[in-house]
């Protein structure tokens, strides 16, 4: 028999009575639930204790949501009562994918809260750590082989409306004056790359003189956002350009997802096949040559099981280890279906980018968490689980040696934008954080448009589709939260990251910064 020092006092009550718990009078609660915690003792007579954190309920996964403060204050609770008593994060465990409900898991997440237990439970048992948690956190793996970010409360901010010819907000004269210069009364998206010294953005359906929903292209110089940045749109005659390869569908929802630039030779991924449903999209790889030709190379992926219908494409920017030969490779993460997907990871030989030959698909980490591959992209299993991703960023951060990713997320996940980061390109990946949430960082009706607000905060206009009919009725939101890799700074112990965030109506795009602290 063991003795008393090694026996276990575990809190195993019913995941539902613990929800319940986090979500009643969370804050006296949460004092009763310290109080009913005893401090250490000799370790002869105190039974190790493992408390641990919730997963985030179903139906309350925004932010703010009782189930986070409960767990925000479980660590500092169980490190005042001393190295006897210790965390299982639950946090970490369960998708979208592995509840029943809106509250309860269903038989696959109860497995893993029981396969989580018993990891616990081995590890006090053999006398590991009293920091005992199911599965390395990523913020633990980061802290352990680099930098952890942690958000900076309040710190994200506009610094301005980039297209238009008034900022809506500011009721101040744009820095791009796209309508007196191009005709161009609003658009949206805007993922960018790099070519030849210049920022090349890759803008959606567009609202101006041309009509019919055709896309567009924009580039700056600009080095330093914070001095203000004006876009210059590539143009054919008098008329702005627009995207229209030979034989694809451009039309309304058929837009540019990402660019990129090898050889010197620029190269444009567009989805299309669009339909209502969403099951036929389709991403098509393009190669541009200026002033206006866009030649079709092939498909990269199509619905209802492609993976990489939106995507974000960057070069290789350093040897990777975990990637297999044959590199330079060029890595592509991506997601399926339109606000219903996670994200997922293939790579592509530099060399046969064009053909896509050599492409292969991450499917996992094995044992010693070296990644898996697969030429299949049926075999793709994702690297981030959201469940709601819509459009996606990943940048290098060549002072940090990470990589950042920024993506929408709305319930029953959190709702806004969510920053992650890595120290490689399939993960593990941080924890997502909400760097912008409209209503918190008071977005909403300052330069979001809210319909029925009183006063009526005039922002109504441009809008794209139907809504042109009433545009006051067309309610806001944020998406696309594209990061411009060549402004993301690092100084002292504080990370800026500066992206683009498209705001629906105003059917425009503006420019956001949020602060990130490097511990």
């Amino acid at each position: 028999m063991r003795t008393p020092s090694r026996s276990l006092l575990l809190v195993a009550a019913i995941w539902l009575c613990i929800a319940a718990f986090a979500q009643e009078n969370g804050g006296s609660n949460l004092s009763k639930l310290a109080a009913a915690l005893p401090n250490s003792t000799p370790a002869a007579e105190s039974p190790q204790q493992i408390r641990l954190k919730i997963m985030p309920l179903g139906n309350s996964i925004t932010l703010g949501s009782p189930d986070r403060s409960y767990n925000a204050a479980i660590p500092g609770i169980v490190a005042s009562k001393g190295s006897r008593v210790s965390v299982v994060d639950m946090q970490t465990i369960l998708s979208m994918s592995d509840y029943a409900d809106r509250l309860d898991p269903n038989a696959a997440g109860y497995d893993k809260m029981g396969r989580a237990w018993k990891t616990a439970i081995r590890a006090v048992l053999s006398g590991s750590s009293p920091e005992i948690a199911t599965q390395p956190t990523p913020a633990a793996l980061a802290a352990a082989d680099g930098p952890v970010l942690r958000y900076v409360p309040g710190s994200t901010i506009k610094l301005q409306q980039l297209l238009g010819e008034e900022d809506k907000e500011r009721h101040q004269t744009t820095l791009s004056r796209t309508v007196t210069r191009y005709g161009i009364e609003g658009t949206d998206l805007g993922s960018s790359f790099e070519h030849e010294g210049r920022v090349y953005f890759l803008f959606g359906d567009t609202v101006g003189r041309l009509r019919h929903a055709l896309d567009t292209i924009a580039t700056t110089d600009a080095l330093d956002p914070e001095a203000g940045v004006r876009l210059d749109f590539l143009t054919v005659g008098h008329d702005y350009l627009t995207i229209q390869p030979p034989g694809i569908s451009m039309g309304a929802f058929e837009v540019p997802v990402a660019g990129i630039s090898l050889g010197g030779q620029i190269y444009v991924a567009v989805s299309t096949n669009h339909s209502d449903d969403r099951t036929t999209d389709r991403s098509v790889l393009t190669k541009f040559t200026p002033p206006a030709k866009f030649q079709p190379l092939r498909t990269m992926s199509q619905l209802p099981e492609g993976h990489f219908v939106k995507m974000s494409v960057h070069n290789q920017p350093v040897p990777i280890a975990g990637l297999p030969p044959g590199g330079p490779f060029i890595l592509i993460w991506g997601t399926g279906p339109y606000r219903r997907s996670d994200a997922y990871l293939s790579i592509v030989p530099a060399a046969q980018f064009e053909t896509g030959k050599g492409t292969r698909y991450l499917t996992g980490l094995d044992v010693t968490g070296s990644p898996q591959w697969s030429e299949k992209e049926s075999d793709a299993k994702a690297i981030v689980q959201n469940g709601t991703m819509g459009d996606l960023s990943v940048t290098w951060c060549k002072d940090l040696g990470l990589w950042l990713m920024t993506y929408d997320s709305r319930p029953p996940a959190a709702a806004g934008i969510e920053f992650a980061y890595s120290r490689t390109p399939w993960g593990p990946w941080s924890q997502p954080q909400v760097i912008f949430n409209a209503v918190r960082d008071g977005a909403a009706g300052r330069f979001i448009h809210i319909p029925g607000a009183n006063p009526p905060d005039g922002l109504a206009g441009p809008v794209i589709g139907k809504g042109q009919a009433n545009r006051e009725a067309v309610h806001g939101g944020a998406y696309a939260p594209y990061v411009v890799e060549r402004w993301t700074k690092v100084q002292g112990s504080e990370l800026s990251v500066y992206y683009v965030l498209s705001t629906w109506n105003p059917y425009v795009v503006v420019l956001m910064k949020s602060r990130l602290h490097v511990e």
